[in-house]
């Protein structure tokens, strides 16, 4: 074990009593401030803006939201201007400290502990120490430290990290969880606002990110422990049979992994909706706690975080690794309801007071159930006497309007409020259009743009707007051929989204119309219902079928098919069985939805509305249904995602489809009653307006209503 902190490292916030039972600890690392560097292929990591912002909006999640005692430990460095970070040495995350911190860790942590580790800023890559693991030519992943620019630094290596992981979850005996807000992988954006986590400006012929700089080669620990770790990690995985999009650390049963990205992706730092600057994957990740609480798995918060990244930032996919199925920020197996508290009550101006503020991520708009006094199930209506919606708020307190229908002499000094929506579907989208000072001569770029932002003014129906601050949800340029290219936020072009002439006819208006088939889709791939009373009650597998297997033949059996990071791996003509399972005590409706990477949505279950509206799947029964996967000619892979809608009520949702990119989209079906209605029928009535009169729109259902939604990503090469 490496040397232990003194008292200057000890950067410890303990904010309860550490005898009361499992301590959940934190190391909570943010680096915006890189001092003077350059890799010998010439590459830089240049200073960030929203790593320090990151871990400070984490650190008021995990304070809001984790019961019992913990102790947050922080190294930050901010960028001030002034040619050093601010804060004492001690802070900063320096390798030293960061060395320090890790161990320190280890040495406090006692079995039943919870452990979580993140880190906001640059990743990188250097030649392997360990080729025999690593295999010849082999790579190590890196969390780069802000004193990198010196030679006698290290880089916090992959297998550095596998050592204080299987330490601390095999000797500590304590529940680990990383999250990794950083890339290893080169990629320039174009346009406003958005940047890479990753070394920048390498000479063409180089890899962008190797850092073969000479350096100290001592880890963390001796060479045969570092390698006993990692090669314990990749054990566990074996076992598993799962092959990851992240080569940061094998799966394992002795940790979770969130990772911002796939390894030859970027991960990404924007300013999202509003927000302060920050990582792409870390503002999804609190989006996800706060509307789905820690009462959720992994791998439930995983695939809104998955959501959330990909529909926005196409060329950046998140990815999980190790035990999603355990709950997200506790050390407790059963779920964790967490409620605020109402201590008053103005009848007069039907207003309420409630123990929860904006130092707990709470914003005016945000919505709260109102239950009885000692309420603990949360699913039952009865208990729930109505809702109010916040318009005043605090540090850590708020104040709230009741809801049209809620008596407010059944309100109560006392009672439980549960959180039921922080946030809603984005229907206002701006779209940036990047002006390029490089194009060939005879190009009129200033007559094309201003040909789309009439476009937009017209044909964008109030749904898209021209970009004016913040980060766009979609960029337009032109290319050198004269051409319109709709990019993604980071400058990337839309997959699957051809280039439009800019002399065609009716060029803008296409453009326009690709926008808003690119908006609705996307709306769709991001509708959640965190609440439903049916969300754990539905139960979706992916299977091989069983051999000798053919299509006609009674659907059944097989295997499960693991996940690998985001997504299920399958073979180009292959057939997987899609199993739900109904684990409620009441009948279901059920009905299943392809959303493909050419921007189509089609049906799977049933395969039509004359086979009806859906399938009913009975109370702890289940319903299977076959998917094949097919590369169309000229691609070598594509990604479908198979959103599966199941509902109580009477109700189809054949309104979602669409058909692929640049064929008009006709729907003449309705939802027709219930739960559903109330949520989704207002979602299609938004999406159909002539005209969009609204910024946002909940589409969340409250607890106990009858209405959610899974989904399955799979992967065909």
């Amino acid at each position: 074990m490496g040397s232990q902190p003194n008292d200057e490292h000890d950067l410890t916030e303990r904010t309860s009593a550490r005898d009361t039972g499992p301590t959940f600890r934190a190391l909570l690392i943010g680096i915006d401030f890189y001092f003077p560097n350059r890799l010998p292929n010439g590459a830089t990591y240049r200073n960030l803006r929203g790593c320090v912002s990151d871990v400070g909006r984490v650190e008021v999640r995990l304070n809001a939201q984790v019961p019992g005692p913990r102790e947050i430990t922080k190294l930050v460095a901010a960028d001030t201007g002034a040619g050093v970070p601010a804060g004492p040495r001690s802070d900063w995350p320096t390798y030293a400290n960061m060395k320090a911190a890790l161990d320190g860790l280890v040495a406090r942590t006692q079995p039943g502990d919870q452990v979580f580790i993140y880190y906001s800023g640059h990743g990188g890559r250097v030649p392997t120490k360990f080729p025999e693991e690593k295999g010849p030519g082999g790579r190590d992943e890196t969390l780069v430290p802000m004193d990198i620019g010196e030679a006698s630094t290290r880089n916090l290596r992959d297998l550095d990290l596998a050592y204080y992981l299987v330490a601390l979850a095999r000797k500590s005996q304590a529940i680990v969880t990383v999250v990794l807000d950083s890339c290893h992988s080169g990629g320039a954006t174009r346009g406003v606002d958005v940047a890479p986590r990753c070394a920048t400006g390498a000479r063409a012929e180089a890899e962008p990110t190797l850092d073969t700089t000479e350096r100290p080669t001592d880890g963390v620990a001796p060479d045969d422990e570092l390698r006993a770790a990692w090669r314990r990690l990749v054990a566990s995985r074996s076992a598993r049979g799962v092959v990851a999009a992240t080569s940061w650390l094998p799966a394992s049963n002795d940790h979770v992994l969130l990772a911002a990205c796939r390894d030859d992706q970027s991960a990404l730092e924007a300013n999202i909706e509003g927000n302060r600057r920050g990582g792409v994957m870390t503002e999804a990740l609190l989006d996800a706690l706060e509307r789905l609480g820690t009462d959720q798995t992994w791998k439930t918060v995983y695939e809104r975080v998955l959501a959330r990244v990909h529909s926005r930032f196409p060329s950046q996919t998140p990815q999980l690794l190790g035990e999603g199925g355990r709950q997200v920020l506790g050390v407790k197996l059963q779920p964790i309801v967490h409620t605020v508290t109402v201590i008053g009550i103005d009848a007069s101006n039907r207003r309420v007071r409630l123990r929860v503020g904006r130092a707990m991520g709470i914003s005016k708009g945000s919505t709260f159930g109102l239950y009885r006094p000692g309420t603990t199930d949360f699913t039952q209506l009865d208990k729930r006497v109505g809702g109010v919606v916040v318009d005043e708020v605090m540090a850590t307190e708020s104040w709230a309007v009741l809801e049209e229908g809620t008596p407010v002499d059944k309100v109560e000094l006392g009672a439980p409020a549960l959180l039921e929506d922080v946030g809603s579907v984005e229907l206002r989208r701006q779209v940036n259009l990047f002006r390029r000072d490089d194009l060939p001569p005879g190009i009129d770029q200033q007559r094309a743009l201003a040909a789309l932002e009439a476009a937009i003014n017209t044909r964008g129906r109030g749904f898209l707007v021209v970009h004016t601050s913040g980060t766009p949800y979609y960029q337009v340029a032109i290319n050198d051929g004269g051409q319109y290219e709709i990019w993604d936020p980071s400058g990337k072009p839309m997959p699957n989204v051809g280039a439009v002439s800019v002399g065609a006819p009716n060029a803008a208006a296409l453009v326009v119309d690709r926008l808003m088939h690119l908006f609705r889709y996307q709306t769709i791939l991001e509708v959640d219902d965190p609440f439903s009373a049916l969300k754990d009650a539905l139960r979706v597998e992916l299977r091989t079928p069983p051999p000798g297997w053919s299509p006609g033949d009674w659907i059944e059996g097989g295997t499960v098919i693991e996940p690998s990071g985001d997504a299920h791996a399958v073979q180009s003509g292959a057939y997987t069985f899609v199993r739900v399972v109904n684990d409620s005590n009441r009948p279901i409706n059920v009905v299943a939805v392809d959303l493909e990477d050419d921007w189509s949505i089609d049906p799977i279950m049933p395969p039509d509305p004359s086979a009806g509206y859906y399938t009913t799947v009975e109370a702890q029964r289940d319903v299977w249904f076959a998917f094949q996967s097919v590369l169309r000619p000229g691609r070598t892979r594509a990604v479908d995602v198979i959103n599966i809608f199941a509902t109580v009520d009477d109700a189809d949702f054949w309104w979602l489809l669409q058909p692929p990119i640049d064929q008009p989209i006709t729907r003449s079906v309705m939802v027709r009653s219930g739960a559903a209605r109330d949520a989704l029928f207002r979602l299609r009535e938004a999406l159909d307006a002539d005209r969009n009169t609204a910024r946002v729109m909940s589409t969340v259902s409250k607890p106990g209503s009858d209405w959610t939604v899974r989904q399955i990503r799979v992967v065909t090469s």
